[in-house]
Parts: structure tokens; sequence; C-alpha cells
């Protein structure tokens, strides 16, 4: 027999949702709807910090006085932190209390934000992001455990449904609240930080309020040690390796890469993030191997991988994992075109991405009405037709003449099509195993969802890459310009970056008098990365001042 803080949550003792997720009615009451307001808070601030701090980098930068490769660690480690945790916390939830993990997740989301926003120098701010992926994999599981023992029937998917709106939305909303916050004089990129704290002091009144204790205490169960080590070192080493690889190098090294007293030269034969992979698969084998054994042997496992059994589970995960992939990749994309091609500001690109997040918030909960009607299946298969459809058009009308504007009605369907899938999807996830195992199933969704926003943006990122790289370099060989040796190496850096960062007055300083030349160089590589192939292009006497 298993050991219970409660009588009985929301799903029933053995296998999925079972009928119960299909009956009953769709009214929430006031307190599970008090409950899924704190829920929905802190899961908004931890999908928020994700992205809020990339469009406040430039001014951080500025301010810390530090180098490109050295501000990409402050957006990197918290993905790092964050998705290597996840499966590990979600299981401790599920034994030592889904509250309790959740509470203390969110109390030390708050203290590294504090952290960050008060930070003076780089290692303190590098420090708080530790702190903030702690927290955000602790809290997260945590979130999506709550929800499946705190609703039944037709409620719970329309639970699901505004759970998926607020990930959606926040998502899209990150960089407009970086932007303003960066952008506005009586603001500072600080509050990037602060924000967090209000909104996280607001979930953690109402979790002491409204939400009871529920874990699943498990007799046979004993501290995986090996097992934690094997996932935890396995999805930090694979996750390194595919946030990192586009500026040290897929294959080859391009950089030099130190941190600490550990350092990586660019003259190994193979780049330290190909190392990185190879261990973190090698390390998952291994655990998955193990974790196998350990169930036969009759130990319980820190991921029960008989959950597979289960049909919607098993497709669920790898739904999301290609979802994932897509929906990050073509919001990371989209944001590069709009700022290095359209030369939009942060905050004014941010807000292109608002017919989204509205489209998001509006279908999601719609999702789960319908799903009541149609189940999951088809809602999610739905939202997945549209989002095709929407990038196929994206595919077509994005190019430097045509104005932004003819991006939001595409931008309203994709974003139906997300609300429709992402909050469908984890339902359909949850819904398909044993409710005792929702710690486990949060986290398995949760660490999937990661590791595919992670391996889309970084293969996406990659094309970008060698895209922007092999038309600058290849009109650097046929200018006609003087450039100097120092020159070319320094241009041809920026190139094989992506132009990551932007185009700096500092950098522009090195180059004297060839400064329109280099202009005219970086102008038909990002031209060419938006999909139009440009003839020569000869910037006017005000676009050259305004760069320069």
């Amino acid at each position: 027999m298993s050991g219970e803080s409660q009588s009985k949550p929301s799903g029933p003792a053995s296998g999925g949702a079972g009928p119960a997720s299909a009956t009953g009615s769709t009214k929430i009451e006031r307190k599970q709807l008090l409950i899924l307001l704190v829920l929905s808070l802190s899961l908004a601030i931890i999908v928020i910090d994700a992205t809020i701090v990339i469009v406040a980098q430039y001014q951080i930068q500025k301010d810390f006085g530090i180098s490109l490769k050295d501000l990409e660690w402050i957006t990197s480690l918290y993905a790092l932190i964050f998705g290597s945790f996840l499966l590990t916390w979600g299981k401790l939830s599920d034994e030592f209390g889904r509250k309790r993990i959740f509470v203390a997740g969110i109390s030390l989301f708050i203290i590294g934000s504090i952290v960050d926003g008060f930070s003076q120098g780089l290692s303190q701010i590098l420090v708080g992001r530790i702190m903030q992926g702690f927290g955000a994999a602790m809290a997260s599981p945590s979130t999506l455990s709550i929800l499946t023992t705190t609703f039944t029937g037709k409620a719970r998917n329309v639970a699901f449904g505004i759970w998926g709106a607020t990930a959606g939305a926040a998502a899209v909303l990150g960089p407009v609240l970086g932007g303003y916050f960066t952008s506005d004089p009586t603001l500072t990129w600080r509050w990037a930080f602060f924000i967090n704290i209000p909104i996280g002091i607001t979930a953690l009144v109402g979790a002491a309020f409204a939400i009871k204790e529920t874990r699943f205490k498990d007799p046979k169960y004993t501290t995986d040690y090996l097992g934690l080590v094997f996932i935890t070192i396995g999805l930090a080493s694979l996750l390194f390796g595919f946030i990192e690889a586009q500026t040290y190098g897929w294959i080859v090294p391009n950089n030099d890469f130190a941190v600490g007293g550990f350092s990586w030269s660019a003259s190994n034969p193979v780049s330290l993030p190909l190392v990185s992979i190879i261990t973190g698969l090698t390390l998952l084998t291994l655990f998955t191997l193990y974790e196998v054994r350990r169930l036969r042997s009759g130990r319980v496992p820190l991921f029960d991988f008989g959950l597979l059994k289960f049909k919607g589970f098993r497709y669920g995960l790898f739904t999301v994992t290609i979802v994932a992939m897509g929906e990050f990749g073509a919001v990371f994309i989209i944001s590069i075109f709009l700022q290095t091609v359209k030369g939009l500001t942060a905050f004014n690109a941010g807000l292109t991405f608002l017919p989204m997040a509205i489209s998001v918030f509006i279908f999601a909960p719609v999702a789960g009405i319908l799903a009541t009607r149609f189940g999951p299946k088809w809602v999610v298969t739905t939202g997945m037709a549209l989002e095709a459809i929407a990038l196929f058009s994206l595919s077509q009308i994005i190019s430097v003449e045509n104005p932004v504007y003819y991006m939001y009605p595409i931008l309203v369907i994709y974003g139906a099509g997300v609300g429709l899938a992402i909050s469908q999807l984890t339902s359909t996830v949850l819904q398909s195993i044993p409710w005792q195992k929702a710690g486990v199933g949060s986290g398995a969704n949760n660490t999937v969802r990661q590791i595919g926003s992670a391996f889309g943006i970084a293969v996406i990122g990659a094309v970008l890459v060698a895209q922007i790289s092999t038309v600058g370099v290849a009109d650097l060989a046929t200018s006609t310009a003087s450039f100097s040796v120092q020159q070319r190496v320094a241009l041809t850096a920026a190139l094989n970056s992506g132009l990551s960062g932007g185009i700096d007055p500092s950098f522009l300083a090195l180059f004297g008098g060839n400064v329109s030349a280099v202009l005219s160089i970086l102008y038909d590589a990002r031209r060419e990365h938006a999909g139009q192939r440009s003839q020569r292009v000869s910037l006017s006497r005000s676009e050259l001042s305004a760069h320069s």
C-alpha cells in the first residue's frame, strides 16, 4: 500500500484519469479558482523570466562592462539549471509534498530575483540566476501536479486550458516587458527581476491559504542517488551542448571557452559542446538502463519507464518535444528578423507578438471546453494544423519589403494553434497516467519541453548563422575595399557568430574609412537570412550616418 497525505485527490486510485476526466461539471469552485490563480501567477513569472532578460542584456552589458560571451551566460545558465533539475524535483515533490516543494521553489526564486536586481557585477547576477533556475525547477512541476490533484472531470480540462494560456502568453510577453523596462527612462533593467518579487509573494500568500498538501509516499522507495546523478548531469550536459554549440562550435571549436579554472582551447580537435552532447547522451542511456534494472529488481525508480506503456503519455511526450521545438524556434527566428532586418527596437519587436499572445490567451481556455466535447486528441491535432498553416504563411510573406503588419493576422492564427495545442497536450500526458505519479509526469512533461525548446533554438540558430556566414564571407572575399588582416579577421568572426549582439559602434570603429563597405556586407548578409537574396546594396548617406 502507498501512503497519501489526503484521503483522495482528484484522480482515481490507479490508472490514468479514467472516466472522471471526461465527466462532471465544468464549474470551478471559488477555492479552486484561487488555487488556479496562484499556480498561474507562479508559472507566469517562471516562463517570463526565461525571456524577459534577453532584451535587457545590452543595457546590462553596458552597466557591467562585460563581454558578449559572458553576457550569454545570464540567459543560458537559467535555462541550463531549470531544464536539468525538472525531473528530479518532480519526483521529490511526489515524495515530500507538492505544496512544500512548490512554496520552497517560489521562495528561492524570489530570493534569486532580489540578488539579481541588486547585483553589482556578473558573478552576483549569475549566482541569482542559479537560484532562480533551481527555484523554477522546484516549482514548475509542482504547479502541474497540484492542478492534476485539485481538479476533476471537465473542470480539469478548463483548468489546463487556463494554465496553457498563461504559459503561452507569458513566453511572448517576456520580451515586451523587458523592452519596456529598458526603454523607460524612469525604470532600469533591474525591474526585469524586481517584477518577480510582488508576484511571487502574492503567490506564496495564496498558496498558504488555498493549497492543501498532497503527496504519494511509497514505502518501498529509497532515494535513488545514482539515478539523480545520471539524470541531472546527463541533462545538464545535453542542454549545455545545445545552448552553447552555436557559440563554441557543433563539431570543431569556434572560440576558446573558459569559466572559473576550466578552459577549452579552440585548437582542440573537437568542440566542447560536441563532447558535452555525447557525454549527456551516454549518461541518459546509462540512466535508462539503470532505472529499468532497478524497476525489474522490485525497487522504485526515480523515473518509472513503465509509464511509457500508457499510450497518451508515450506519444504525448514525443509531441510535446516536437511542438516545443517549433514554437520556441519560430519565436526566436522572428524576433531576430524584426530586430536585425526590419530594424525594430526590442520593445517594438516584442509588441509585434501581442496579437499572438492575445490569441493564445483566448484559445487556450476554449481548448479546455472543446476537449470535453470532442476529446483532447482532436483539439491538439487542430492546433498543430493551425500552427503549420501559419508557419507556412509566414515563410511566404516575410521579407525586407513587406510591412510588419502583414504578419499580424498570421500571428493570430499561430497563437490560436498554440493555445489549442499546448494546454491539451499537457492534459493528455498527465491524464493518461496514475494520479500518484503526477509529479513525475509533470516533471517529464516540462523536461522534454525545455529540451525541445533548447534544441529547436539551437538548430534554427545554427542554420541562421550558417546562412549569414556564407553570404557575408562570400561578399567579403569579393569586396574591393582594402581591408587589413586584422579587419578581415574581426569581420569574419562577426559573420561566423551570426551577428549576435547587433552592430556595435565600437566594432565599426575598427574599420575606419572602410565602414561603408562593412555595412554593405553586413546588410547583404542580414537580407539573405530574411530569404531575400539581394543585389549589391548601396546604403544611403543617412543610413551610414545613423549606423556610425
